[in-house]
């Protein structure tokens, strides 16, 4: 069924207007030299009035018609149509005799060969604009189905980034939060201000978790700053046994980051790397940008990777983070683990791309 036109209507009139004329003009010449007689000014104009009933009838059909007979089957839509293409044929047909009475006078026969021939061309040429229009129309139909279809799924894409972030606050929570409840009771004797220290550090935390779950992207400048408090939390627990390096150039701080993408690479490097050594060790936080990508590391000096197993699939933390960064920024958003410095300890690398913007991260799967 015939969609909206993609031009307005007046100017579908013009054109119309135009090419009728001019093919009811080339017929009334092309009989005009076939009777041998030559054109007549009369013929000439009563060929292009000709051409105009078959042409404007096939236009008023195919723009009045079908919005009225969405509800009407193929079969009684059909005839519908073609009986409206009949009558308007007809109709223009006796209206050019009208105007020109003495063309019936002369030979009713051929006045009356002439409009069947007119109401003839009319159902062709109707059948075919409307056969057009109808699939032009089902094109459009489908391509907005599709569009519908993306959107919705985009929809879900952003749905489900926002419920594998809300998924890792669940995660790291209640693990978080134990373990801190434990330093702090801990301190809470011999040193009360450090422990109201770390309680203040434990609030800011839990309000920045529940801020980009809010808000989505943030600076890397301000995931730093998360990780670095998360990082005093720990120091906290581990005191000289955790120690700290941060290697960051200051180019890389304005790049937007999904919020939380660190934290777990921090602690995997925390509770898997230094906390089994007995002397503990160093957790470096790296970053830089080059070649249009930010590149993220987090390592440790602890004992490195297993062998023969996956860390990423086996820890859900990582396996969050590499499933975020995919569904984020596709084939762009890459997690890798590997050896660390002088080939001691374990090395987190994330690459994003640099020129991502906050808000292309936050409508990421519309795309």
């Amino acid at each position: 069924m015939p969609g909206p036109r993609s031009l307005p209507l007046g100017l579908q009139v013009v054109l119309w207007g135009c090419g009728n004329s001019i093919a009811g003009a080339a017929v009334a010449l092309a009989v005009g030299v076939l009777r041998q007689g030559g054109p007549e000014t009369t013929v000439v104009l009563i060929g292009i009035l000709f051409g105009n009933v078959v042409g404007f009838t096939v236009l008023l059909t195919s723009t009045l018609l079908p919005p009225r007979l969405r509800a009407v089957g193929p079969a009684a839509r059909a005839a519908l149509v073609a009986l409206a293409l009949f009558s308007g044929a007809v109709a223009g047909t006796a209206l050019v005799f009208y105007v020109f009475p003495l063309f019936v006078l002369r030979d009713l026969r051929q006045a009356l060969t002439i409009g069947a021939i007119n109401a003839v061309l009319a159902l062709v040429v109707g059948f075919v604009v409307h056969v057009y229009e109808a699939l032009r129309w089902r094109l459009a139909e489908s391509l907005r189905v599709v569009e519908e279809v993306r959107l919705r799924a985009a929809h879900l894409r952003e749905q489900a980034t926002r419920a594998e972030l809300q998924a890792l606050q669940a995660r790291i929570n209640p693990h978080f939060f134990f373990n801190t409840l434990n330093t702090i009771s801990a301190l809470a004797e011999d040193d009360p201000r450090r422990a109201a220290e770390i309680v203040q550090t434990l609030a800011e935390l839990f309000r920045y978790t529940f801020k980009v779950a809010e808000s989505g992207p943030v600076p890397l400048a301000e995931e730093l700053d998360f990780v670095g408090r998360y990082l005093t939390v720990e120091q906290a627990r581990f005191g000289d046994r955790l120690r700290v390096v941060r290697d960051v150039e200051a180019a890389a701080l304005s790049v937007p980051v999904p919020g939380l993408i660190l934290q777990p690479l921090v602690e995997n490097a925390v509770g898997h790397g230094i906390a089994p050594l007995r002397h503990g060790g160093t957790v470096r936080i790296a970053a830089r940008c080059g070649d249009g990508m930010l590149v993220v590391e987090v390592s440790d000096d602890g004992r490195g990777l297993p062998s023969g197993r996956d860390p990423v699939r086996e820890g859900h933390g990582l396996d969050n983070v590499r499933q975020r960064l995919l569904t984020l920024y596709g084939e762009g958003g890459v997690l890798d683990l590997g050896p660390g410095q002088g080939g001691r300890g374990t090395m987190a690398r994330i690459r994003i791309p640099a020129a991502a913007t906050a808000a292309g991260i936050a409508a990421a799967g519309a795309s």
